[in-house]
Parts: structure tokens; C-alpha cells; sequence
């Protein structure tokens, strides 16, 4: 199995989970409570960080791209789903065990950083002639985006639901990196 494919699930199911809260549907950050949060944070959150550390160690470990040694596309791969993975963890704690969220969005700013190193990455390693890896590139500047907006969100600077709807966009390019870039689907 793509280890893409599977880290990708577990990616929508953290973001759709917090997209869903911070829209109000089911639960709300206005009405829902500690339990909701908690709960978004566990079915959500650890599970998409559980999924994407158990991927970004089989890209390394497992070197689904073929070689005997570690290449630097495995790297790249396992660097962006090592940075949500751990991203994910410090929100689940965050959730769950009611802590103060300004260093979650100070976190936020450095992985925005790397999202975008990590894009350049791909170009470089993958060049710029597929219309896959010009998809791919554009749903990793959605991530940048996410994070940015997720900063600003947790400083008090931007609304929960316009963060909840850019975390939809996030959803559905992660479905795509999921289906397409996981190998499911050719284009």
C-alpha cells in the first residue's frame, strides 16, 4: 500500500473533524463544550497524527518508491507528513487536555514556513511538467494557507467558520492527494 494513500486519510479525517467543529456542525466551539473538543480531538486530531507519523516513518523505513538507500524524495515525503503529524499531536493535546493554544499558533507560523520549503522540494525533485505535481503543488500552498489562517485564528485575529470553510478546500485537495497521489487513480 502507498503509505500517501493512507496518510491522507488520516489528514481529511483530522481536518474534516476540526472543519466540521469550527463550522458548528454537530458540535460547535460556541455550544459544544469540552467533551466535543475533546472528542474532535481524539477521533480527529490523534488519529490523523497517529496515521501520518506511521506514514512519514514508512517512507523512510519502508522506501515505497523503490532503492536500497533512503532517497530525498522519500525524505520530502516524510518530512510533510512528519510536520502535519506532529502539528496534529500538539492540537490534540491542546483539545483534549485544555491547554493554551498561542504556542500551537506560533507552531503554525514555523510549519507554514516549511510547507513552503517543502514545495519548492517538489518542483526540484519532481519538476514542473505534470499537471500532478502542479495539483500537488497548489494543494500544499492550500495547507500554507490553512496554517496561516489557523494562526491567526488561535491569536484572535480571524473568525472560526471562515477557518472551518478553508479547511474544506484543505479536505478536498487532500482527497485529491489521497486518490491521485496515493496511486488509486491515474490521471
Amino acid at each position: 500500500m502507498n503509505p500517501m494513500a493512507l496518510a491522507m486519510t488520516g489528514f481529511a479525517f483530522a481536518l474534516w473533524l476540526n472543519a466540521c467543529y469550527l463550522l458548528g456542525i454537530g458540535a460547535s466551539a460556541k455550544t459544544g463544550g469540552s467533551a466535543s473538543v475533546k472528542t474532535v480531538g481524539i477521533a480527529g486530531s490523534l488519529v490523523g497524527a497517529i496515521v501520518l507519523l506511521f506514514a512519514a516513518v514508512w517512507f523512510v523505513v519502508g522506501q515505497p518508491f523503490g532503492g536500497r538507500e533512503v532517497s530525498t524524495l522519500h525524505a520530502l515525503f516524510s518530512a510533510i507528513t512528519g510536520l502535519y503529524g506532529l502539528l496534529w499531536i500538539g492540537i490534540f493535546a491542546v483539545q483534549v487536555f485544555n491547554l493554551d493554544w498561542h504556542p500551537i499558533a506560533n507552531l503554525c507560523l514555523l510549519a507554514a514556513l516549511m510547507q513552503a520549503i517543502e514545495i519548492v522540494g517538489v518542483f526540484h525533485l519532481l519538476g514542473m511538467t505534470s499537471l500532478h505535481i502542479w495539483i500537488t503543488a497548489a494543494v500544499l500552498a492550500v495547507y500554507v494557507v490553512w496554517l496561516l489562517m489557523y494562526a491567526r485564528m488561535l491569536y484572535g485575529k480571524l473568525a472560526a467558520p471562515v477557518v472551518g470553510w478553508w479547511s474544506m478546500v484543505a479536505v478536498l485537495g487532500t482527497l485529491y492527494l489521497q486518490f491521485f497521489g496515493g496511486g488509486i487513480f491515474r490521471l
